[in-house]
């Protein structure tokens, strides 16, 4: 023990290097990780408290059943079973519509969610049987005030149902999932109804109308790791109507679009997942790469002690055993120092463990190895022989070509990294790292060939310099390329991290115009009900457009797309297609298609096909006149755009009947704000999405963030690495030194040379690792995030 601290004394700068490797890399990959879930349940948060009301619970509604009481206990418990354990919240509201298509038709509702979502204006809550509280847009409408009476209706035992306003209230937000989409609770008007007038549930019982019982369930605990759970509650309520209600007395059934958000959720953090792997691998390989140069060169400075104990008897094993030891101890003590400053800031995780585990190996087998090959005196050579370069470099090349390939068809054969059972596949999640790595390999063997072609060229010429730099390059080819390799991931990664944000922002553009068309969209799934007006929309403060859009999916063949018909030049779309969709000659409508459509059809500009629109059953003759990427509304997604006019023309004069248009789109410089205008003069259920319903930055977001933070420690790893190998390739060169001063090349010229030889490696590391990042970025990112193929 005392000879093995001796030794390590003698070299502890080096060890204490090994020892900051450990520290970084397991700091860096446990850091990342932990971060990674603290902002991606942060952005979980986020996404679905601003995403669309209807998307955001699901429900379960019923008619009121003859014992009230009986059939509450009976669907929360069916509730509580389907979730388990995962944590949920569970608002109930009973609404009753009273004399609809009369001036005296009011809605009723009652349930102890709409006291805790909404706020007193004045006076009071119900408290007892024939108190009320009446929404304040509801009393500004009928004049009603406090104190005042309200006949709601016939009461089941005769005589009428009549209650006095004690409290004004209003919603604290007319979009909370647990009014269930009601119109009223924002304008105080449900299609000629005025309310809501909330009564105890005991008047409700008395009211002669039915009423209709809607439970909202809404996650109470929502994180990644919750996710499961809670998409397999939303999948086992299917069987709560059998089980509460098995001969549909109640019309029980279940609705609300939670398992819509839960799977938008799923797909959002398992792309950010695969993401982040290529962070963490790029650490590790460069931690791994630092630490074995640095223990090389720790062995190459024992040589002649190595030597010298195996002359003495000790065996190979022994000698690896003791270095294998000395390495896995410091590094070990870097990797649980990092340890320690993760698990006392609650960030210690799996990764940083399987980390830490890695590198101990690592370090322990490459000092192991290097030792024993060190201390066989037959080992020794030439520090300039050189190596065969088909099998130090283009070897690992092929290897890491040969996965990276797997990998990325692996990725473009499924469109991204999702499984089709919607899990990660861990083959399409590696491919950003493994294309990473083999475009980084690329660099050094590049290199290296470069330099001896360029020192064949330069044996011409006079002078010594031009040469002896291109001939270490080209005969040390394994140091060289280790420095090279190292620069070049710590650049190609700092690069992805600088290329990932505007490849997100365009990603999130994309969407959000395949989302909304627009800004905002307004849509109504009944016939009946009336879209928010063109023109008083259009005259809002911040609204710089409003159209009205008909959205209809359309049957080609086998297939059924989307059809978005509108007024093509209130649409961000190419001034050449505006003109051609809207100029119809002959009795096919001119329409444009997405290119996913196109190649899915066989078609090109001119073709002509006829289809059906559903669910109006109307037959359309059309013949494609542009061909585009995206289309707003659809995206990328096949689909087709249209003039609406056209569109409606021909279908009512195919099917003799009226259509109206089921969606406007509005462009605004403030989204939120015109969501909320028609939210409070809607009197039907209106749907409102707005880019922050749709928007996935808050996950997405943290993806550029975490790129960045591995960007960080690869640059300090990457760096180390350099450092490292360029000093080593130095010791190793100390023999020629002396022969070149014989030679008459002064010091003073040799590290000059050094100097520029080593500015000169630096510099191609870089470059080529910019162009490792690039190609990434361009062509393997866009797939694993989704937005290219």
């Amino acid at each position: 023990m005392t000879f093995a601290v001796k030794r390590a004394r003698q070299q502890i700068a080096r060890l204490l290097l090994v020892l900051l490797a450990g520290l970084l890399v397991v700091a860096g990959v446990g850091g990342t990780a932990a971060l990674s879930g603290r902002l991606v349940d942060d952005g979980l948060h986020r996404i679905a408290t601003a995403a669309d009301p209807a998307s955001r619970a699901a429900t379960v509604s019923a008619l009121s059943a003859a014992d009230p009481a009986a059939q509450e206990e009976a669907v929360r418990a069916a509730i509580g079973r389907a979730f388990g354990r995962a944590p949920i919240e569970v608002g109930r509201i009973a609404v009753s519509e009273i004399s609809l298509g009369t001036p005296e038709a009011v809605q009723a509702i009652a349930g102890r969610a709409a006291h805790d979502a909404g706020a007193l204006e004045d006076g009071a809550w119900p408290t007892r049987a024939g108190d009320a509280a009446v929404l304040a847009a509801a009393a500004a409408r009928r004049g009603w005030h406090i104190g005042d009476r309200i006949r709601l209706g016939s009461a089941t035992a005769g005589g009428d149902v009549v209650v006095t306003v004690v409290g004004i209230w209003r919603a604290k937000d007319p979009a909370d999932p647990v009014w269930a989409g009601n119109p009223a609770v924002g304008s105080g008007d449900s299609q000629g109804a005025a309310g809501p007038v909330l009564i105890r549930d005991a008047d409700m019982a008395r009211l002669g109308t039915t009423a209709t019982v809607t439970w909202t369930i809404e996650p109470a605990g929502l994180s990644a790791r919750t996710l499961d759970a809670y998409r397999a509650g939303v999948g086992a309520l299917t069987d709560l109507p059998e089980k509460v209600d098995p001969d549909s007395r109640s019309s029980t059934r279940i609705g609300g679009g939670l398992d819509g958000l839960l799977d938008r959720l799923t797909r959002t953090v398992t792309i950010a997942r695969g993401t982040l792997i290529v962070p963490a691998a790029i650490i590790l390989t460069l931690g791994a790469i630092a630490v074995t140069v640095i223990l090389a060169a720790l062995t190459g400075a024992r040589r002649e002690e190595l030597a010298l104990r195996r002359a003495r008897g000790s065996s190979g094993t022994q000698i690896a055993t003791a270095a294998a030891g000395e390495a896995a101890s410091f590094v070990g003590a870097g990797a649980a120092l990092a340890l320690l400053l993760l698990v006392s800031a609650r960030a210690g995780g799996t990764a940083a463990f399987l980390a830490a585990g890695v590198l101990v190996c690592v370090a322990g087998g490459a000092a192991g190895v290097t030792a024993v090959r060190a201390s066989d005196p037959r080992g020794a050579g030439r520090s300039d022989a050189g190596r065969g370069i088909l099998a130090v470099l283009l070897v690992p090349l092929a290897i890491a070509l040969v996965i990276a390939g797997l990998a990325v068809w692996q990725l473009v054969a499924q469109h991204g990294v999702l499984a089709p059972d919607g899990s990660a596949d861990p083959v399409a999640s590696s491919a950003g790292a493994a294309a990473m790595l083999a475009a980084a390999l690329a660099v050094p063997v590049l290199a290296v060939i470069l330099a001896a072609i360029a020192e064949r060229a330069a044996r011409g010429s006079r002078g010594i310099m031009p040469v002896l730099p291109l001939r270490r390059i080209a005969r040390r080819a394994e140091l060289v390329a280790v420095a090279i390799l190292c620069l070049a991931l710590a650049s190609a990664s700092v690069t992805l991290a600088l290329g990932a944000q505007p490849l997100a922002t365009a990603a999130e553009r994309s969407a959000t115009s395949a989302a909304l068309g627009l800004d905002v969209r307004a849509s109504v799934s009944d016939s009946r009900a009336a879209l928010p007006s063109v023109a008083d929309t259009a005259a809002l403060p911040s609204v710089t457009g409003a159209t009205e859009v008909l959205h209809r999916g359309l049957i080609v063949g086998a297939d059924t797309v989307d059809l978005v018909a509108a007024d093509v030049a209130a649409l961000p779309v190419p001034a050449g297609v505006r003109s051609v969709v809207v100029a119809r000659s002959g009795a096919a409508l001119p329409v444009a298609v997405t290119s996913s459509f196109a190649q899915r059809l066989g078609a090109t500009t001119g073709t002509g096909f006829t289809a059906t629109v559903q669910p109006d059953g109307a037959r359309l003759t059309v013949r494609i006149v542009a061909i585009l990427a995206d289309i707003p509304g659809i995206g990328s997604a096949p689909g087709v755009l249209a003039d609406r006019a056209g569109v409606m023309s021909a279908m009512e004069a195919d099917t003799q009947a009226a259509v109206s248009a089921d969606e406007l789109w509005i462009a605004t410089t403030d989204p939120a704000a015109v969501a909320a205008t028609i939210r409070s003069r809607a009197t039907d259920p209106v749907r409102i999405l707005t880019p922050a319903a749709v928007s996935d930055v808050p996950i997405t977001g943290t993806t550029s963030i975490l790129l960045a933070v591995g960007a960080v420690a690869a640059a300090l790893l990457g760096v180390l690495g350099f450092l490292a190998a360029t000093a080593s390739d130095r010791a190793r060169g100390a023999d020629e030194r002396t022969v070149l001063r014989s030679l008459g090349l002064r010091p003073s010229r040799q590290s000059a040379g050094r100097a520029g030889e080593i500015v000169g490696i630096a510099f191609v590391a870089i470059l080529g690792g910019v162009a490792a990042g690039l190609v990434v970025t361009a062509v393997v990112l866009p797939v694993m995030w989704g937005s290219g193929s």
